[in-house]
């Protein structure tokens, strides 16, 4: 059996100094962490997020916590016009902090053409840096390229890379497919898949919200096995400022999450990984 290695997306402290986020991961028992830097989920992504400097500081920080990284939240739309080069500087960056995996939502199934012309582009630069992008299942209609299992086989098709893979969301199917069974078709999903978002929600008025792994109305233990037995790594993907509306779109609140809720609520979610496992996440 493959033991799982499950970091945190830091979607939890959106708002709060890196420093003090690294440091409550650390303190919840984890070792991985997965920087969360996603276009219109986290506030603003200034290009000066991605150049040499600040990849200075979070190696820096990465030392002084005893962290480790192996995967980069970067989603942003991979229509646009200018984004071969904004996800070439990402591909740089993630070099620089030593993450492999760069997990993305690509954008909407109107720009499919120009999406998949982009990520070829791309993957070659991928490759270069020993770095491998991550599609994921998108969560609402700016992301909606990649809804389903064969939507993204379908880009894997025609990218045709081995610098392109997929990273899995089981909750991102509830909020935009909400009909479908998620556990079963995230599961649908790994043999394209080289990374994993663990979050667990419940539904609330039609709105989602996010909660404690183990808490929700996700049941992740056959997804656990089947992830185990691939040795696909993992990030707990809590984004506790923000929930979905009906529409799915998400919506931020105005003041970030208290580090102590994020403390708890990250200590409550290892315990029932480690139940769910029968082993140490840490």
């Amino acid at each position: 059996m493959n033991k799982l290695v499950i970091g945190v997306n830091t979607a939890m402290f959106d708002g709060v100094d890196t420093d003090i986020a690294f440091s409550t991961i650390r303190q919840a028992g984890f070792r991985y962490v997965e920087l969360a830097y996603n276009q219109g989920y986290v506030g603003d992504m200034p290009p000066e997020l991605f150049q040499e400097g600040n990849a200075r500081y979070i190696r820096e920080l990465l030392e002084k916590h005893d962290l480790r990284t192996q995967a980069l939240g970067a989603t942003m739309n991979m229509g646009a016009p200018d984004a071969v080069a904004q996800f070439t500087q990402r591909i740089q960056f993630a070099s620089m902090i030593g993450a492999t995996w760069i997990n993305i939502c690509v954008g909407r199934s109107a720009d499919r053409a120009r999406i998949i012309n982009n990520l070829r582009e791309l993957a070659p630069i991928a490759e270069a840096h020993q770095c491998v992008i991550c599609l994921e299942n998108g969560g609402d209609p700016n992301y909606d390229v990649f809804r389903l299992a064969d939507d993204g086989f379908v880009l894997l098709d025609a990218i045709d890379s081995p610098a392109v893979a997929f990273n899995v969301d089981a909750g991102n199917i509830v909020s935009l497919c909400p009909d479908v069974d998620a556990i079963e078709e995230a599961i649908n999903m790994l043999p394209g898949a080289q990374h994993c978002h663990l979050k667990d929600l419940e539904v609330r008025d039609g709105e989602v919200h996010f909660t404690p792994m183990g808490q929700g109305q996700l049941n992740y233990v056959p997804m656990l096995k089947a992830l185990e037995a691939r040795a696909i790594p993992c990030s707990l993907e809590i984004p506790l400022r923000m929930h979905r509306q009906r529409d799915s779109y998400p919506v931020r609140a105005g003041a970030p999450v208290d580090p102590a809720r994020s403390l708890d609520v990250l200590i409550q979610s290892r315990e029932a990984l480690e139940r769910m496992t029968g082993y140490s996440v840490s």
